[in-house]
């Protein structure tokens, strides 16, 4: 891994469709894993390619208590354990259901031609643009001509959703193309559900072998491409007089405002990742928590301590501890005391939108159907969203105090 925030060189391993991050030594002895070699063969191998001098005993230790149980050597029976399976356990602050719809054989070709964009000389002329338009936009131009045409034709409405549905895949490939410019390869684009909305997602997980501002530009990509197809729009806007495209620049905009809060595993998150050269906050939080409190109660939680972070990693790493979980319970709790008035509300515009598609049924009208279906659709998804995310970290709570208090019990008979 380079330039991260660890004071000491760390190292990546693939497995499967994961990468897994080692101190130099478990690499090394990975490295010499080759299913022929002894453990005493193993310990020379490392201790010739390395500053560390390891013995065989060392070596049979770390097989047993780290690349054993990650997967990443195979006990003699030679049966793999799916690591990614824990990776994959539902949380509501991961992408769930997740299906993939593009391969890395139809990405490819597109993103070879799309990473032109983000040569310095094409993209710094874009965003002046990009930004000129966005001014005469909102200061100049304003957006009450598309707030009246959504309004006087409801049937707009779908043609909104339809191009910020085509903006969505194009900021996808925004991440695809950056990544393919800074030397790596996507795996497959796709789509899932995150919080309460369903979502789209690219697999740039090869992000991880680059520097730190190839990573950084992967996790903007999607930004810059969003910035570029409402350029596009504007420029439509210009050719055809249609007011209701603008309408769907100001909804791109405001995506790109609440993609950069970095509470959740938004862009905006994996960017400050990123420039602290911390791999996951969230999934690392619990490492760097046993690593700098001194309580004996966290060496009892699974998992070890974190490698030595860069003091100014360790800070920044520490404030964003301090500011997203307090906002997190604080959203949570929100919700929680809040629910039943939602679910009323969701109840009534339900119903409301079951009378506007009978009206619009009885007397022919597609469009407004469409649109009653769509809204009562999309109002669905995020009661059915909000339900999850409740459901998520309370089965996780159930079962860690089950676990807790199975493992008392078991110490108190013996």
């Amino acid at each position: 891994m380079t330039e991260t925030g660890f004071e000491q060189r760390q190292w990546l391993v693939r497995r499967a469709d994961l990468f897994i991050q080692l101190s130099e030594v478990l690499y090394r002895v990975a490295e010499q894993a080759d299913g022929g070699s002894t453990h005493e063969e193993m310990a020379e191998g490392v201790t010739r390619s390395t500053d560390w001098l390891v013995s065989a005993e060392n070596v049979r230790q770390l097989l047993r208590s780290k690349l054993l149980p990650l997967g990443i050597v195979a006990p003699v029976e030679g049966s793999f354990r799916d690591v990614s399976l824990e990776e994959r356990i539902a949380s509501p602050l991961r992408i769930n259901g997740r299906t993939k719809l593009l391969g890395p054989g139809v990405i490819e070709p597109i993103t070879k031609v799309l990473q032109i964009l983000f040569i310095p000389f094409v993209l710094a002329p874009v965003l002046l643009v990009a930004a000129f338009a966005h001014a005469w936009l909102y200061s100049v131009h304003g957006l009450g001509g598309a707030m009246r045409d959504v309004l006087y034709a409801p049937g707009l409405v779908l043609a909104v959703l339809g191009i910020l549905f085509v903006s969505g895949v194009f900021h996808e490939f925004g991440h695809a193309a950056a990544l393919k410019y800074g030397g790596g390869r996507v795996r497959g684009m796709g789509a899932g559900f995150y919080l309460v909305y369903p979502a789209l997602y690219t697999d740039a997980t090869d992000a991880y072998r680059l520097g730190r501002w190839a990573r950084v530009r992967t996790d903007l990509g999607g930004f810059y491409f969003h910035l570029i197809f409402a350029l596009g729009l504007v420029g439509l806007y210009l050719s055809t007089g249609w007011e209701f495209l603008l309408l769907a620049v100001l909804l791109i905009t405001l995506d790109i405002v609440y993609q950069c809060m970095p509470f959740v595993r938004f862009d905006g998150y994996w960017a400050l990742a990123d420039l602290s050269g911390i791999a996951d906050f969230f999934s690392q939080m619990g490492a760097f928590l046993r690593s700098v409190l001194p309580d004996r109660r966290w060496k009892g939680w699974k998992g070890g301590s974190l490698p030595n972070l860069k003091p100014w990693v360790k800070v920044v790493f520490a404030l964003y501890i301090v500011v997203t979980v307090p906002v997190l319970a604080l959203l949570l709790f929100s919700l929680v005391t809040r629910l039943p008035g939602i679910v009323a509300v969701a109840s009534d515009s339900l119903l409301i939108q079951a009378r506007g598609f009978s009206v619009a049924l009885s007397i022919g009208d597609l469009s407004g159907m469409a649109v009653s279906s769509a809204q009562a659709f999309v109002i669905m998804l995020q009661m059915l969203g909000i339900f999850y995310l409740l459901y998520a970290p309370g089965r996780t709570l159930i079962v860690a105090i089950w676990r807790k208090s199975a493992g008392r019990i078991t110490r108190h008979q013996r």
